[in-house]
């Protein structure tokens, strides 16, 4: 009996362990990429804020100006599915409330290169596969 609860006590903490590990690759940073031929930047933090730069413009990180609101620019990284979900969600600054969220999804192709699809033109579902519209980013620093 003695040792089932060991083993028992082995096993449940084996899981907890691989439960919380780290995700593949280290996808907080700056990160570079091109889409039909105009170069931008995505911003990830480490305490969960995004922003992206194209053409000089920042839209995104903890405050910018988004139709009269001042806004801010998080996301999350869901490692439990495959493959990888990230979604940018827009906050209100002020009320605090979800504006919009953006789905996608990501893979670690190396740890200085990240694939990444995502739904644009208001669509509410989450790309399957990197088929359409990826765009992979090159870790800047």
């Amino acid at each position: 009996m003695k040792i089932l609860k060991k083993l028992s006590f082995a096993l449940v903490t084996l899981m907890l362990l691989f439960s919380f590990a780290a995700p593949e690759g280290n996808h907080v940073g700056k990160w570079k990429g091109q889409d039909k031929g105009e170069i931008g930047f995505l911003t990830l933090t480490s305490d969960g804020y995004a922003s992206f730069e194209i053409g000089g413009q920042v839209v995104g990180g903890r405050s910018y100006a988004m139709q009269g609101v001042n806004a801010a620019m998080k996301y999350t990284i869901n490692n439990g599915v495959t493959p990888t979900g990230i979604d940018f969600i827009i906050i209100d600054n002020g009320s605090k409330k979800e504006l919009g969220r953006l789905k996608g999804i990501i893979k670690m192709k190396s740890n200085d290169e990240m694939q990444m699809a995502m739904t644009f033109g208001g669509g509410t579902g989450r790309p399957t596969d990197f088929s359409t519209d990826a765009i992979v980013f090159k870790r800047v620093k």
